[in-house]
């Protein structure tokens, strides 16, 4: 669709100005174009196309808007060496007028509408969306007084329901909705007889209300062993409190498996038999629980399996055992969410493919997944983490050094950077480590009150002083070696404790 009339067509190369000597602010920079940036090629015409429709586009700036769209969607913005200015847009737009103060950004709001108008249309367009598309146009027929065209609907909605082979939260959700559809048209014509549909409706939300409320505490229990929560009181009794009917639990197979999940986030250490359980429950109701849901409840198995490790670090069968199951949750997709994977996730794999030696696996899942990370600017220092994790445990400890980057968003890879410095410095024999160390204590001691919980603090504060102890022994003093492995032991929790344990056993050796 030509947008310039007969003979005339926008070209971006007209308007490139050279990064850096822009005569005004770059459009890029903008909310438009950051949305643009997202339609995918084959929506383009389409936005296009949809920007010419009145319904959709009526503002007073309306014949402008579809020329702008044109104009960011077909402009290079890869290009990082030329930018596109909102003065070179303007004589576009209009040429030959003099400059308007804000008329631009008139154009911009309203071609901003439209673009949103376009992405939730598309959205709610998705064929998974079948079930509130049916029901919504049940709701205008019944409106208009269409009352054939409203049952036939209504007759699609539940069908669409029976048809559902998934009993999960968004199920019930869904039927939610349906009952309370019926029970308000029964309420309209309520002729005096039967419960108005209210007992379906009650039980659908009893349903959804126990399937979202036992996921979303286990949720809050894992967090609170990674994160500084202070628990409000209503919480604390419903975590104290949290009962679910035996009826429900026998009838959803999700409900039950969360359950058990929550009970045993309950504990402080979740047994071999907990972890047992679980396994046995995902693979008897598989087949009866939806992808994402899956990947959730995998996602808890392998939590506890390092709950687990963190209390009997010594144990390299629970290594083993958690480098088996991300192998198999990768390549049955459980790792991946939406086609990206977390962070977390992406160190969790390759650093425990690493403590049980398999070196050339591990670095070929770093390399090969590298541009799965789920937080793009987070990717290339989430990289280097891993990176710098790698060499260190290959014995390249200079190299390492190189990789790890100077400070992170992500609490956690923060502070593993600072200890894999002071590790790979310690092997290195750095006179630098007795400064890092220093430093890295005292913001332990100063600094991280707000951003760490106290377990958090207190597992690395414990890797410092270890850490100093281990500095200040002497080689081949076999009491002196006894002695911290013995202290190890009473702390298996701490931060680093493998290593630890291997640097002092290695003090007895001359």
């Amino acid at each position: 669709m030509n947008y310039w009339g007969k003979g005339h067509s926008f070209e971006p190369h007209k308007f490139i100005t050279v990064s850096g000597k822009n005569s005004s602010e770059v459009m890029e920079s903008s909310q438009l174009v950051e949305l643009l940036k997202i339609i995918k090629p084959p929506d383009k015409e389409y936005l296009v196309q949809f920007a010419a429709v009145g319904l959709f586009n009526n503002g007073r700036m309306r014949a402008f808007v579809g020329p702008l769209i044109a104009i960011c969607l077909n402009y290079p913005w890869q290009d990082q060496d030329h930018s596109l200015t909102k003065d070179a847009v303007y004589a576009a737009l209009f040429p030959r007028q003099d400059f308007v103060a804000g008329k631009l950004e008139k154009v911009m709001v309203e071609a901003q509408k439209v673009v949103r108008s376009f992405l939730l249309a598309k959205n709610y367009a998705r064929e998974e969306n079948e079930f509130q598309q049916h029901l919504d146009f049940a709701e205008i027929t019944r409106k208009e007084g269409l009352m054939a065209r409203y049952h036939l609907s209504m007759a699609r909605v539940k069908k669409i329901q029976e048809e559902d082979p998934w009993r999960n939260a968004a199920h019930f959700q869904k039927q939610i909705l349906l009952e309370f559809a019926v029970h308000y048209m029964d309420s309209l014509n309520n002729q005096g007889k039967g419960d108005i549909n209210i007992i379906n409706l009650l039980r659908a939300i009893e349903t959804f209300y126990y399937l979202r409320r036992v996921a979303l505490l286990s949720r809050y229990l894992l967090q609170q062993r990674i994160a500084k929560l202070d628990v409000p009181d209503l919480i604390r009794l419903q975590i104290e409190e949290n009962d679910v009917p035996e009826r429900h639990l026998q009838d959803l197979p999700q409900l039950k498996i969360n359950f058990e999940i929550f009970n045993t986030l309950k504990k402080d250490v979740p047994s071999v038999s907990d972890i047992q359980l679980l396994l046995d429950l995902l693979q008897q109701h598989e087949k009866a629980i939806d992808l994402e849901t899956l990947q959730e409840f995998y996602a808890y198995l392998r939590n506890f399996t390092v709950l687990l490790l963190t209390s009997e670090p010594e144990n390299e069968d629970f290594n083993l055992i958690l480098h088996n199951l991300y192998k198999d949750n990768l390549v049955r997709g459980y790792l991946h969410y939406e086609g990206k994977l977390s962070p977390g996730r992406y160190f969790g794999v390759a650093s425990n493919a690493l403590k049980v030696r398999q070196f050339d696996w591990a670095l070929d899942f770093i390399l090969r997944y590298k541009e799965d990370i789920y937080d793009e600017n987070e990717a290339q220092d989430i990289f280097r983490f891993n990176m710098a994790n790698y060499l260190f445990a290959v014995g390249r400890f200079d190299e390492c050094l190189d990789y790890i980057p100077a400070t992170s968003d992500f609490t956690t890879y923060f502070l593993f950077g600072k200890r894999i410095e002071l590790k790979a410095y310690y092997e290195l024999q750095s006179d630098l480590l007795a400064f890092k160390l220093d430093a890295f204590r005292m913001y332990l001691s100063r600094t991280s009150h707000k951003l760490l919980s106290d377990t958090q603090r207190q597992l690395n504060n414990d890797f410092c002083n270890f850490l100093l102890q281990l500095i200040s022994s002497v080689h081949g003093d076999q009491k002196r070696s006894e002695l911290l492995v013995k202290r190890l032991n009473e702390k298996k929790q701490m931060a680093e404790w493998q290593w630890l344990l291997a640097k002092v056993k290695a003090l007895a050796v001359r």
